[in-house]
């Protein structure tokens, strides 16, 4: 469940956000054979959805060390992952009051294979 749930609120409005802003993929907002048009007002949007995953990602990381649990689990490198693509390319790192999600990403992000 926690998997489908950073993938649909935070990885899928983050990719949404990236692929209707990057003047590389103009015409291209959309993955797949045909062609789609970016759509401005979608970038919004998706920060405005990219920084409610943060707000719901630091609630649930008060109660659990790892995103699904007690565990280290595909979730937790999928949130990564959403993370670094947020940071890098819509400019929206982990907000500096979040800290449960800062000691999480220290806590993931020092594993080697996350380094790999």
């Amino acid at each position: 469940m926690w998997e489908r749930r950073v993938e649909l609120d935070g990885f899928a409005p983050t990719m949404e956000g990236v692929r209707n802003a990057a003047a590389g993929l103009k015409g291209r907002a959309l993955s797949g054979p045909h062609d789609y048009d970016q759509i401005p007002g979608l970038v919004e949007r998706s920060k405005r959805r990219v920084a409610n995953f943060y707000a719901d990602l630091e609630a649930r990381l008060e109660e659990v060390p790892f995103v699904a649990g007690a565990a280290f689990s595909a979730a937790d490198i999928t949130a990564v992952v959403t993370i670094d693509f947020a940071t890098a390319a819509l400019k929206m790192p982990i907000p500096d009051d979040s800290r449960a999600v800062q000691r999480w990403y220290q806590t993931v992000a020092a594993r080697s294979s996350a380094r790999a």
